[in-house]
């Protein structure tokens, strides 16, 4: 079926010229803003965004604000249920357009909102396929289902997959522990309802509120700054606070956050006779290349250290945080998210070994 049959069908369903001609040439791009649909259709310019927003209504189309409007195609099942019940020719269209429609490329954006929640489910589930360090979660159990298959891709090339998950009245996980084996690197329980959120390897985020809001919506964020305030937000208010309830793995010691570790391992670096040995993976901070180094802690320091050998709390580590690795033949500084000043910004931290030379 050519594209004016098709067009000729869309507009039986009940779209007009103007709406049956945006979505077809909405389905050849994938994904577009909408003066580059207005300029490849008959829309005109001035009516352009009037059409995609009835799309939208339709549930047709979803549209996303930036610093342009951009729209890209719904998966075509709402425009299976509303032609194929129109006859031969409407079913036929709908067999058309389910071989037209191609996943919309992803948008290069920096921060878009979009009216659906569902939107930072999808993207999270998009970003978890190409993570490669470290998969932050908030969400629901529903929501966790959603993300579990990718997740345990995920886990199979390496990736720390670190996840709450709300569970308001501190009743049992909803989710068998065999789910989570293989997709889950550590699980912890809240008790507060909370946002849906997902931080991908420290340059992109993906939220949507799950409840106490007057609107719904989502925020999707490809940045290297933006995302250290949802990290930080993560850390101390839906992951420090709350209880594990499943490890996949607790003979192993890997760290995400260079603070956390500082904190757990501060006294025992600082006690005569203890040797900490670690691997750091992380990048360069003058060539921004990738590095990996595996030595002994010599020292932690941090602008509110005490004298004494307390552990720190986040709070004391929260302005910046240098430790220094002795690899036997240097001295390298390491130090956490946005390192300036180190030799290394880590990534990650895995802790080899502990010895005891006293």
């Amino acid at each position: 079926m050519d594209r004016e049959h098709v067009r000729k069908a869309l507009k039986y369903a009940g779209l007009t010229e103007y709406q049956a001609d945006a979505y077809l040439t909405l389905l050849d791009l994938g994904a577009a803003p909408a003066v580059e649909i207005a300029r490849k259709c008959s829309v005109p310019s001035s009516q352009i965004y009037d059409v995609l927003r009835n799309l939208e209504e339709r549930e047709y189309i979803e549209t996303m604000d930036q610093e342009k409007l951009y729209a890209q195609p719904e998966p075509p099942e709402t425009v299976f249920d509303d032609l194929a019940s129109r006859g031969e020719l409407l079913t036929d269209a709908a067999d058309d357009i389910k071989e037209r429609y191609r996943e919309p490329d992803t948008v290069d954006y920096r921060i878009s909102v979009t009216k659906h929640p569902k939107s930072a489910v999808e993207q999270a589930l998009a970003g978890i396929e190409d993570a490669d360090t470290v998969v932050e979660i908030a969400a629901t159990p529903a929501q966790l289902q959603q993300l579990l298959p990718e997740l345990q891709d995920a886990r199979d090339r390496g990736v720390i997959v670190r996840t709450t998950l709300y569970l308001p009245d501190h009743g049992d996980i909803p989710i068998e522990d065999e789910m989570l084996e293989g997709a889950v690197s550590e699980l912890r329980a809240c008790s507060i309802p909370g946002p849906f959120l997902v931080i991908l390897d420290r340059h992109r985020v993906c939220f949507a509120p799950n409840s106490r809001s007057d609107e719904t919506y989502g925020v999707l964020i490809h940045d290297r700054i933006l995302p250290f305030i949802f990290h930080w937000y993560f850390l101390t208010c839906l992951w420090n606070l709350y209880p594990t309830v499943y490890r996949d793995d607790p003979t192993t010691i890997a760290y995400v956050s260079l603070k956390e570790f500082l904190r757990d391992f501060y006294s025992v670096v600082q006690a005569d006779g203890f040797d900490v040995i670690i691997q750091v993976s992380g990048s360069e901070i003058r060539t921004n290349s990738d590095i990996t180094i595996t030595g002994r802690v010599e020292s932690m320091t941090y602008p509110q250290q005490q004298i004494d050998e307390h552990q720190p709390s986040l709070t004391e580590l929260a302005t910046y945080a240098t430790m220094v690795i002795d690899t036997g033949d240097e001295m390298v500084s390491v130090g956490g998210w946005a390192a300036v000043f180190e030799d290394i910004n880590a990534r990650r931290v895995d802790v080899l070994n502990i010895e005891y030379s006293g």
